[in-house]
């Protein structure tokens, strides 16, 4: 991706002309050039399943299923039991009242929009009833 960045045109009355000058940088070059710091926007869904197992055991299913349908992406299994699929966050919410009903979180970057809601939509399909 790239980012248009127009400095500032400078005025000379003398001659009546103006300088203006337009060039092309990357969106990295651009923030750098103007002093800013990047902001990253982030997007979060909640997706309720019944599942009746404890939650690192729904978790592991969880990485199990996604392993077995994304086999071109990264997925990695985390050691405060999430799951990462690519840049992607799932956790589960707080325990709910109902043994039986897990609430999925799943977080990405707007950049990851489309396999956010891939997996969003897939975890709303529900896990499988046994994932080896």
């Amino acid at each position: 991706a790239s980012t248009v960045c127009v400095q500032s045109a400078e005025f000379i009355p003398i001659s009546s002309l103006l300088l203006q000058s337009l060039r092309l940088v990357s969106p990295e070059q651009a923030l750098k050039e103007l002093g800013l710091t990047e902001h990253h926007l982030r997007f979060t869904c909640s997706v309720t399943i019944q599942d009746s197992h404890k939650d690192q055991e729904t978790l592991n299913r969880i990485y199990s299923h996604l392993k077995s349908i994304l086999k071109d992406y990264s997925i990695q299994h985390l050691p405060d039991g999430s799951v990462m699929v690519e840049s992607i966050l799932i956790k589960i919410s707080a325990p709910s009242e109902d043994q039986g009903t897990k609430v999925i979180l799943v977080s990405w970057s707007y950049q990851d929009e489309e396999l956010g809601s891939y997996l969003t939509t897939l975890l709303r399909k529900g896990l499988p009833q046994s994932t080896t």
